[in-house]
């Protein structure tokens, strides 16, 4: 377990992430699935550093306890794009923390309350596995394009 506050996955920038702008010389099938596999993948980030910094703990806000800020964890919208493909946009959680009761905190207040990430582990599997099927088919579509292009390729030769 780690020490009070210190995080345990590193993030990642909470910009939107896309494939679709580096598919320079591909064609469009590839592009496509391109984007679907790079956004499974910020999804599987963005869920196991949730899952990674659910046991954090920080000052309530207000309590006047010194200390972290809390870690707010992050949710992933797919976001489909006009000429095809898909994007992820990383957001907040709202909320992104809730009081807990740990007394044994170093950030606890009085009370023995503290600020922890609001993370549903049963949620963020959920997500993972969603996020795997769709690696899977994104990818399943990039062999499918290449046989196809093979086979157009065959047919002229």
């Amino acid at each position: 377990m780690p020490a009070h506050g210190q995080r345990r996955f590193t993030t990642f920038p909470r910009a939107a992430l896309s494939a679709a702008g580096d598919t320079a010389g591909m064609d469009a099938i590839s592009a496509i699935a391109a984007s679907g596999l790079t956004t499974a993948a910020t999804r599987v980030q963005v869920s196991a550093s949730n899952l990674a910094n659910m046991d954090d703990a920080a000052p309530l806000p207000g309590s006047g306890v010194a200390g972290p800020k809390p870690f707010v964890p992050t949710r992933v919208q797919t976001i489909s794009l006009g000429a095809g493909g898909v994007q992820a946009q990383i957001s907040a959680s709202q909320p992104g923390t809730s009081p807990a009761y740990r007394p044994d905190s170093p950030y606890a207040d009085s009370h023995g309350m503290v600020a922890a990430p609001d993370v549903d582990p049963a949620s963020e599997l959920v997500s993972q596995a969603q996020a795997l099927q769709q690696y899977r088919a994104s990818g399943d579509l990039i062999a499918i394009d290449a046989r196809m292009q093979k086979a157009a390729l065959d047919l002229i030769s």
